[in-house]
């Protein structure tokens, strides 16, 4: 027996101190009852070993324990990590690939709605290949685009933990879309930890939308254009950019006669090259001069 304190009264000490309620306590006792058994138990013990024990008994449930705990630090380690990972790789945790992987595809014709402004949100999208385009209606109904989304992307991850659609969205050309169960994805978000860098993501994305506002009210046409066009390469990741003129000058927000005036200045400058149907970048730091 302990002099002067016993084991339930350590439990209470220990579980009053924040340097040491953490720390696991193994119980050696001579008390066999089920109420001091349940007593430990809810002080906090971590086990129980009923005297007289064997040593390797003792020393068998040591290293067991030693185990979970390890494995348990291991997790927060993990989920602490998943916290700092940059929303847009998201899509390439296993579990959100094994998600899209195992969910149906669906084929869709160019310029095919995929939502309309305040339709309720079941599912989300996974874009497997093609082009679709986000915009809103704006004063006189006419179009702003304010994204495209292309191949192996999620096409609303802007709407995560969202009731209904703010906007409008349709197909560019044709496309290979699935629908991804809007609980396990928000699911897998929480078991993840990932709600902060979706926060952080959500909050670049404000910011960028901030920055195009402030270029489309206070920029000149030139401007206007080769910021978007810069825009275009960061989503595509490609030099040519495959838009229709009609499309291009929506996102930019402004006409198509002004816009296709000053990509003919552009190429004569050898700032960009162009055909029918794209636009190829030839000089990117001319680009960002324009607008520096």
């Amino acid at each position: 027996m302990m002099p002067n304190l016993d084991g339930f009264g350590v439990l209470k000490i220990k579980s009053q101190d924040p340097l040491l309620k953490d720390i696991p306590l193994i119980f050696l006792t001579a008390k066999a009852e089920k109420e001091d058994f349940r007593k430990g138990m809810n002080l906090g013990a971590e086990d129980y070993l009923m005297k007289p024990f064997d040593d390797v008994d003792l020393l068998q449930i040591i290293e067991t324990k030693l185990e979970k705990y390890e494995r348990l630090s291991t997790n927060y380690k993990v989920k602490r990590l998943a916290s700092l990972v940059r929303f847009n790789e998201f899509k390439n945790l296993p579990q959100v690939k094994e998600l899209v992987a195992d969910s149906a595809i669906k084929d869709f014709g160019k310029k095919s709605i995929l939502w309309n402004h305040d339709e309720p949100i079941s599912n989300y999208m996974w874009l497997e290949n093609g082009i679709v385009k986000e915009s809103l209606d704006t004063v006189g109904f006419k179009e702003i685009i304010i994204d495209f989304v292309h191949d192996r992307n999620f096409i609303d991850n802007s709407y995560l933990f969202k009731s209904h659609y703010r906007s409008k969205c349709e197909t560019v050309e044709a496309c290979k879309i699935k629908f991804i169960s809007k609980q396990q994805l928000e699911s897998i978000i929480v078991q993840e930890n990932m709600m902060q860098a979706l926060l952080e993501h959500s909050l670049s994305q404000y910011h960028d939308i901030s920055r195009r506002l402030a270029v489309n009210s206070f920029g000149n046409v030139r401007e206007k254009i080769a910021y978007h066009l810069l825009i275009l390469h960061q989503t595509f990741k490609e030099q040519v950019i495959r838009l229709s003129r009609e499309d291009l000058s929506s996102f930019c927000g402004m006409a198509k006669e002004t816009l296709i005036r000053t990509l003919a200045d552009f190429k004569e400058e050898k700032l960009i090259d162009t055909d029918a149907k794209s636009i190829i970048i030839l000089n990117m730091k001319g680009l960002e001069n324009i607008i520096d």
